[in-house]
């Protein structure tokens, strides 16, 4: 009866979805016969049959004022790849922040780049951004959830060159490397041609104006058609990869002697097939899966949820976009050591598909509840994972969509079905909504160490309003997890639980020419339950921010509430404060402080926290960069303080040119602990140190060398100090054949 009415209820809403508007049509993008070099020059006659177009807007931090410096956007197509050249004026081109970097890391300077909405759908877009020295970053927008991923790389051309005048951008992007609408006789696109112009403040400058009483960003943007008849030629990639390691490990530097590994040689393969403008297959066989980089580091210290990790690798980065949903219900970093995988993504028209298909021979999964999570491991078990995901959108304001995951491995299986609905109500208001449901059969052995019943079946929702004025902003949410709810493939750490909250705000701008670009208030009132009623968590805060000069971003919050942990409840007061600045080009200080009350959870107790975290990013030259985060965390108790944890992070990058660069990574750990203050048996101290030193050459995006070194150490229990447990080298080499 339920799932009929909401069947119903979904069937209304189209019902009084808008059919589309007819479109005005802002730029026809002209056909070239001859192609233009990608030089970062532009040489006489290249761009002669280019559309010429001002960005003549800047629409932040000001809004919609005549833009401060001159921008001229070329662009044409010659049947096959958007060419676009960017003449971007500086009247001090000694003040241009241009650096060296890998790319997707340029967003710090000067750079210049479009937003083209393919579909048309007003959803979402590919983002291609290159700064003057020709170094790239490409993303993939969703307008639905707001987010922007850089973790998306595509194989396109770019050249920069500084002149005495400013400085000149050169991009070619294959259509092939993109998704388009197909079977059209003419491409019609939304297009927002972009400079960032990072001075005492960041000016965002635009073809277009910007209406802040309007929640979307990708429905304000200009039209553009071309590509008359554009039929796709062969779209086929073939990525073959090898990968070698050799190393020693001791798990016990106090008992254990060197063990020495066998070296190991792996070859696969990856492939990525454009059936056509609008549906990729990728497939992989054998992959390599290791990371080249360390992930960021985080302290794991007096927490109960699993830490969450990005997702890196390649395979899953194309197209994950298309198994996007509210709640995070594929979280592909799940999926650790494949022998196959096959993934296919597209979009005909109002309709959206993604199917996802891979093995796994390890196979872990997170175990939540509403206090804490757990992870769980199946030994030796070889689990078979999918992902199946449909989305209809209904005119340009509704979209339904539903999704239906599974893992399964001998006596062990999960089954997750979810539905989703997005529905812009009007320019500034939106509701988004989302019903899961899941059903896990648990194998003998992760019952009896997790305490769970045979099978488990429980459903969760998710609900929320949004309201984003001109300048007043309201979000009003509420959401339930059930008990026996698991999404083994996605992430979700909490369950047992309903929350509810209001958050409502105002953002002032008060233009050009004042001290703050601009200032925000706002309040929170959340309270948490779980299922039978009883409190969890009742919180109340405030918060205020502002921008201004020298790109400063700061803002102080206040939070008052109580939690409940354990058969107690116990005050959760916090007042926080942060700051970023970028003082001169080149140079990015950031930090957060936070006080205030906090649970130990090791012996339920309450506590006083002190945590803080600071950043630094240091441009030395054009070539050399440096990075150090490091992270601060006490807690005192009665009787003394309980523990006190540092961790840092030193990143050394020297940017050879924009293919090659050599890196060095130094994470160490410290954990202190007054032992007297625990009731059980605990380490007095904790270290460890991971470095790692890495080359990498790179000819695009999916063709790549990489050689380097990596070393583990710790300190714990009987060792007098710092022991190393593991060293390695390691190579891989990945070739894009393009065809």
């Amino acid at each position: 009866m339920r799932l009929s009415v909401y069947r119903w209820f979904l069937l209304a809403l189209c019902a009084c979805a808008p059919p589309l508007e007819a479109q005005i049509i802002d730029y026809q993008i002209p056909h070239s016969v001859t192609t233009a070099d990608i030089d970062g020059v532009i040489s006489p006659g290249e761009w002669d049959a280019a559309l010429k177009v001002q960005l003549d807007n800047e629409t932040d931090p000001a809004q919609n004022i005549p833009a401060l410096v001159a921008t001229e956007v070329l662009l044409m197509e010659d049947g096959e790849n958007l060419l676009a050249a960017f003449i971007a004026s500086d009247p001090e081109p000694a003040k241009i922040r241009a650096f060296y970097s890998d790319r997707d890391r340029i967003d710090q300077g000067d750079f210049v780049g479009l937003v083209l909405d393919t579909f048309n759908d007003e959803r979402r877009a590919f983002e291609f951004f290159v700064n003057p020295l020709g170094i790239q970053m490409d993303l993939i927008m969703d307008d639905l959830g707001g987010d922007e991923d850089d973790s998306w790389n595509a194989i396109w051309d770019s050249a920069g060159n500084i002149t005495s005048e400013g400085f000149i951008v050169e991009m070619k992007i294959p259509l092939k490397q993109i998704r388009l609408a197909s079977g059209l006789p003419l491409q019609t696109w939304g297009v927002d041609l972009l400079r960032y112009y990072p001075r005492d403040v960041r000016h965002r400058l635009s073809n277009n104006t910007k209406n802040y009483a309007v929640s979307c960003y990708l429905c304000q943007l200009k039209k553009a058609q071309g590509f008359p008849n554009f039929q796709q030629r062969t779209n086929l990639q073939l990525i073959p990869t090898l990968t070698a390691q050799a190393g020693e490990i001791r798990p016990d530097p106090a008992t254990d002697p060197w063990t020495r590994e066998d070296a190991k040689f792996e070859a696969g393969v990856d492939l990525r097939w454009g059936i056509n403008e609008d549906l990729i297959l990728n497939a992989t066989l054998n992959p390599d899966f290791s990371q080249v980089e360390a992930d960021e580091a985080q302290i794991d210290v007096n927490n109960t949820f699993t830490l969450f990790f990005e997702e890196r690798r390649e395979f899953f980065l194309d197209g994950s976009e298309y198994f996007n949903s509210f709640e995070n219900l594929v979280h592909t970093r799940n999926i650790q050591d494949p022998d196959y995988g096959l993934k296919l993504t597209g979009k005909s028209g109002a309709h959206a598909y993604a199917v996802l298909a891979a093995n796994d021979r390890r196979t872990d999964f997170v175990i939540p509840g509403n206090q804490g999570s757990r992870v769980a491991s199946l030994s030796g078990a070889n689990s078979q994972d999918l992902a199946l995901r449909y989305r209809y959108d209904y005119g340009r304001r509704l979209t339904l969509g539903t999704l239906f995951t599974r893992r399964d491995a001998d006596d062990y299986a999960n089954n997750l079905l979810s539905t989703d609905l997005s529905w812009r109500l009007g320019d500034s208001d939106s509701i988004e909504a989302q019903v899961m449901y899941s059903d896990t059969d648990n194998p003998l052995s992760v019952q009896n160490q997790h305490q769970l019943a045979a099978q488990q079946n429980d459903a969760a929702w998710h609900l929320e309003y949004d309201h984003e004025g001109e300048h007043f902003e309201l979000e009003l949410s509420s959401v339930r997890f059930g008990k026996d709810y698991r999404a083994d493939l996605g992430f979700i750490t909490r369950t047992n639980y309903t929350e509810h909250g209001i958050n409502p705000g105002y953002t002032w701008r008060p233009g050009a020419g004042h001290f703050f670009n601009e200032i925000n208030v706002s309040a929170s009132a959340t309270r948490m339950e779980d299922l039978t009623g009883l409190k969890l968590e009742d919180n109340q805060g405030i918060d205020f921010s502002v921008e201004g000069p020298l790109q400063l971003d700061a803002g102080l919050s206040f939070n008052k509430g109580e939690s409940y942990y354990a058969g107690r409840y116990y005050d959760d007061d916090n007042l926080s404060l942060f700051a970023s600045v970028q003082p001169w080009g080149g140079a990015e200080f950031s930090f957060e402080v936070s006080k205030g009350k906090d649970i130990d959870f090791a012996n339920q107790r309450p506590g006083d926290e002190l945590s803080l975290s600071s950043e630094i990013s240091l441009r030395l030259g054009r070539h050399l960069q440096i990075d150090l985060e490091h992270e601060y965390q006490r807690l005192e108790v009665t009787g003394g303080r309980l523990f006190a944890s540092h961790l840092s992070d030193l990143r050394l990058t020297y940017q050879f040119s924009a293919r090659s660069f050599i890196r060095a990574i130094v994470i160490h750990s410290t954990t202190k602990r007054d032992t007297s203050l625990y009731n059980n048996p605990v380490d007095a101290q904790e270290k460890s140190l991971d470095t790692q030193l890495l080359y990498s050459y790179r000819l695009n995006a999916q063709t790549r060398f990489f050689i380097g070194y990596s070393d583990s150490a710790i300190q714990e229990g009987m060792l007098d100090d710092l022991a190393a447990t593991g060293r390695s080298v390691f190579a891989k080499f990945a070739y894009a054949w393009q065809y």
